[in-house]
C-alpha cells in the first residue's frame, strides 16, 4: 500500500492562507520566463519557505533573504540551501550587479525604517535592466477594510504595514526604477478575512486555532469575491526595471531656502 507523504507544518500553514497563495500566483506570473534557467534571482522576506521553494521550481538560480535570523534557520532547513539576512539599514549582502530579478514580499518595504536605502541596495545588486517585483498594501479611500485595519494597528501596534497609493509607488521608484506595470489581487472579502487573521495572530492565538478558523473563512471569502472581480484588489504587485540611480534633489531658492521653508517660514524683514 502506497504511503501518503507527510505535509510539513509550513505547507499546512501556506495551504490554509489564501492571501499567501494569491501573492505567490501573482508573483509567479511575472517571474516566469523561458530564459529562467539562465537567470540569477533573489527573493526577500517571504513569510514561509514554501513560497521560496515554489519560485525555485520555476527554474533559475535562486538566493533567499529571510526577515530574521530565526526565519533564516527555518528557511535554510526547508530549502536545504544557505539563507541570508538583511544587513544594517536594509543592506543586501551581495556584490553589485548580481541578480536579474529580485522579488520582495508583501509588507517588507513598509516595515523598513528607510525604504529608500533598501531600494538603493536593490538597484545596486541588480544587473543593468534587471527587474524588481514587490507587493504592497494598496490604499483605498473610504474603505471599511482600511478602517478596520487602522483599528488593528491602534490596538496591536504596527501588525499590518501602512498602505500605498499608485502615486506613492511611482514616487518611491523614481530615483532608480521605471514602473512597467501594477496588478492587483485580494478582493474585499479576502482582505477582510486577512485583517481578522492578523487580529488573531496579534492576540497570540495558537497556530492550529488560527489555521482551523481561517480555513473556512478564506474559502467563503474566495467565493464571495467572485462578485467583486470588477474592482481593484487590496494588494498591489509592481514590476519595475532598474536604471541608473539618481539621488533626490530638493529645489533651493536663491536665498538658500527650500520651497517648503519659503512657504511655511516666510523670510523675515
Amino acid at each position: 500500500m502506497q504511503q501518503t507523504a507527510e505535509i510539513s507544518p509550513q505547507e499546512k500553514r501556506f495551504q490554509s492562507r489564501l492571501p499567501l497563495r494569491l501573492e505567490l500566483a501573482a508573483v509567479e506570473r511575472l517571474v516566469y520566463s523561458r530564459r529562467n534557467s539562465e537567470r540569477v534571482m533573489l527573493d526577500i522576506g517571504f513569510p514561509t519557505p514554501v513560497m521560496s521553494a515554489a519560485l525555485r521550481a520555476k527554474g533559475g538560480a535562486w538566493c533567499t533573504i529571510a526577515r530574521s535570523p530565526e526565519d533564516a534557520q527555518e528557511f535554510g532547513q526547508y530549502l536545504k540551501s544557505p539563507v541570508y539576512c538583511l544587513g544594517a539599514d536594509g543592506a543586501i549582502p551581495f556584490e553589485p550587479h548580481t541578480f536579474d530579478t529580485i522579488v520582495v514580499a508583501l509588507d517588507m518595504l513598509a516595515a523598513l525604517d528607510d525604504p529608500e536605502v533598501f531600494l538603493r541596495e536593490c538597484n545596486r545588486v541588480l544587473k543593468p535592466m534587471g527587474e524588481l517585483i514587490f507587493s504592497a498594501q494598496f490604499r483605498k479611500r473610504m474603505s471599511l477594510v482600511s478602517m478596520l485595519r487602522s483599528r488593528v494597528l491602534s490596538r496591536h501596534g504596527g501588525v499590518v504595514g501602512h498602505s500605498l497609493t499608485e502615486t506613492d509607488i511611482y514616487r518611491w521608484m523614481k530615483p532608480g526604477f521605471d514602473v512597467l506595470g501594477i496588478s492587483y489581487f485580494c478582493g474585499f472579502f479576502t482582505e477582510l478575512a486577512r485583517v481578522w487573521e492578523v487580529k488573531l495572530t496579534a492576540e497570540g492565538q495558537p497556530e492550529e486555532t488560527i489555521r482551523s478558523s481561517m480555513r473556512w473563512k478564506y474559502l467563503l471569502a474566495q467565493q464571495l469575491d467572485f462578485f467583486t472581480m470588477w474592482s481593484r484588489g487590496y494588494i498591489a504587485v509592481a514590476r519595475v526595471r532598474r536604471r541608473r540611480w539618481r539621488e533626490r534633489s530638493t529645489p533651493v531658492l536663491a536665498d538658500g531656502r527650500t520651497i517648503q521653508e519659503a512657504v511655511f517660514l516666510p523670510e523675515e524683514n
